[in-house]
C-alpha cells in the first residue's frame, strides 16, 4: 500500500472523530507544517520583491532615457524657433508634449513601485522575526512534549518500578546476610580449631600470667639476659 493510500485510510478512520480532537492531537505537527508553509510564503515574497525592485530600476531608467529625449527635442525647438521654422517647432513641441505625459505616468508608476518595495521589505522583515519566534516555541513545546510523555511513562511505571527497587533491597539484603554468615562461620571455624590445637587454652593461661612450659623468643631472650647480667 501507498503511503498516500496509507494517508487516506487514516483520514477514513478518524473521519467519525471530533475535529477538535484530532487537531489537539496532532497540534505540533500542524504547527510545524504552518512554520514550513509560512517560510514558503517568505520565499514567494522575496521573488516578488526582486521582480518589483527589478522593474522600478528598470523604469527609472526609462525615464531617465526620456528625460534626456525631451531635453533634447527642447534644444532642437529652440533652434527651430531661431530659424522661424514654427511649424518644425510645433511638431517637435507636439512630440515632447507626449513625452512629457507619458514620464509624469512613468513617474507615478515608478514612486508606486518606491511603496510597493518598501511594504514589502518591512512585511518581510515582520514575518521573518515572527518566524523565528515560532520555531523557538516550536522547539520548546517539542520538549515540553517529550518531558511530559516521559512523564507519563514513569507514572505508568511507577508501581513496577517501586517493586524492582523493592526487590533490589530484598536481594542486596539477602546478600548481606549470606556474607554475614560466612564471616560467622570462618570466625567458628577459626576458634574451633584454636581450642583443638590448645593456642586458646595457651592464651588464656598467658593472659592469668601461667607460663605454659613451651619455649618461645620472649622466653630465651629473657633467660639469655639473665645469664648475662650474672
Amino acid at each position: 500500500m501507498s503511503l498516500w493510500m496509507k494517508l487516506h485510510t487514516l483520514f477514513r478512520a478518524t473521519a467519525t472523530e471530533p475535529l477538535e480532537h484530532i487537531v489537539d492531537v496532532n497540534a505540533i505537527r500542524i504547527f510545524e507544517q504552518e512554520i514550513r508553509d509560512a517560510e514558503n510564503a517568505i520565499v514567494q515574497a522575496k521573488y516578488q520583491l526582486a521582480t518589483v525592485m527589478a522593474e522600478k530600476k528598470q523604469l527609472q531608467r526609462h525615464n531617465q532615457a526620456l528625460e534626456e529625449n525631451i531635453a533634447n527635442k527642447e534644444r532642437q525647438t529652440l533652434v527651430a524657433l531661431e530659424k522661424n521654422e514654427e511649424a518644425l517647432a510645433q511638431d517637435i513641441a507636439a512630440l515632447i508634449a507626449d513625452d512629457e505625459s507619458l514620464l509624469a505616468d512613468q513617474r507615478k508608476q515608478a514612486d508606486y513601485l518606491q511603496q510597493q518595495e518598501t511594504h514589502l521589505k518591512r512585511q518581510l522583515r515582520i514575518a521573518a522575526q515572527s518566524i523565528q519566534k515560532y520555531q523557538r516555541e516550536l522547539a520548546l513545546a517539542k520538549a515540553n512534549n517529550s518531558a511530559q510523555k516521559a512523564l507519563g511513562q514513569l507514572k505508568g511505571y511507577s508501581s513496577g518500578l517501586n517493586t524492582s527497587m523493592q526487590d533490589m533491597a530484598s536481594s542486596l539484603e539477602r546478600i548481606q546476610k549470606r556474607q554475614n554468615r560466612a564471616v560467622d562461620m570462618d570466625a567458628a571455624l577459626s576458634e574451633i580449631n584454636a581450642e583443638m590445637s590448645g593456642e586458646q587454652l595457651d592464651a588464656r593461661l598467658k593472659q592469668a600470667g601461667i607460663k605454659t612450659g613451651k619455649h618461645d623468643a620472649e622466653a630465651v631472650l629473657e633467660r639469655l639476659r639473665k645469664q648475662r647480667a650474672a
